[in-house]
């Protein structure tokens, strides 16, 4: 017999924007920070059975879905404020933040800076630090090309430019099996974002041992051990070995686009961990 979830969606003033969530279920919370380029990553796994035990929060951050697109420029810190200030406002006060890709980062730098926040980090393949080792190829290769194409008008290049790049050359068949026939459609709106501010977000964003030693949340670090590209895993791995209380998994089969690819795995990933 299939479960029925109630699920309740709202918007909430966070300052700097207005965000939309659906959230469903009851217990411990656990929060669904998506990835760059589109605000869907996380769609399938929300409506995964394993985590019908938590009070799940799914969120389109700034500048994607039908969250409003701030007036100034966001950094990773921005967004987990504004993280930190939806949950806050719909009675969280403390949650599992589930980060993937540019999220993770994200993720990472709210427990940062608001350690009282973040019960438990699950980063799903970190998107590389600029100062890191493994980010110069994948500039070279993806971003700098996307970014290109994007600044000349052809959205819907840069984006398979970019998720070509780091995802593989499927990743769009992939996409429009979770999301729909529409799926390049809302995709391709809302990279409008991606590329204008929060490239250069990542860009700007850094971590080093240092500061990564001094996070004491613990960490599952989760990296797809079938990737178009080492740049993630490499990353997840040096952040496994920087952070004090962390774990890492290797996910088999999927690559960086693993909350579409195998929803169910991630899923049970999240609700293993916790």
């Amino acid at each position: 017999m299939t479960q029925t979830r109630e699920i309740t969606t709202g918007t909430v003033d966070v300052g700097d924007a207005r965000l939309r969530y659906r959230e469903r279920g009851t217990g411990a919370p656990v929060l669904l920070l998506h990835a760059g380029v589109f605000g869907d990553w996380f769609a399938p796994v929300f409506d995964e059975p394993a985590l019908d035990g938590v009070r799940l929060v799914e969120v389109h951050r700034a500048g994607y879905g039908d969250s409003s697109t701030p007036e100034t420029h966001l950094t990773f810190a921005d967004h987990a404020r504004q993280a930190r200030t939806l949950l806050r406002e719909i009675g969280i006060e403390r949650a599992t933040w589930v980060g993937h890709s540019s999220s993770a980062s994200m993720a990472l730098q709210g427990a940062i800076d608001a350690p009282e926040a973040v019960e438990r980090l699950v980063l799903l393949e970190p998107a590389p630090s600029p100062a890191g080792p493994s980010s110069e190829e994948l500039v070279r290769t993806a971003v700098g090309p996307a970014v290109g194409a994007a600044q000349s008008g052809d959205l819907r290049g840069a984006v398979d430019t970019f998720l070509t790049g780091v995802c593989g050359p499927d990743w769009a068949a992939v996409a429009r099996q979770r999301l729909g026939d529409d799926a390049m459609e809302r995709i391709v709106r809302d990279a409008r974002f991606f590329f204008a501010d929060e490239v250069v977000a990542a860009m700007e964003w850094t971590i080093d041992e240092s500061t990564a030693g001094q996070v004491r949340t613990p960490t599952t670090l989760v990296h797809g051990a079938a990737p178009a590209t080492r740049a993630h895993e490499e990353t997840t791995r040096t952040l496994a070995g920087w952070l004090p209380n962390a774990e890492l998994i290797a996910l088999p089969g999927v690559g960086h686009s693993l909350p579409l690819e195998d929803p169910a795995l991630v899923a049970r990933t999240v609700a293993d961990a916790m």
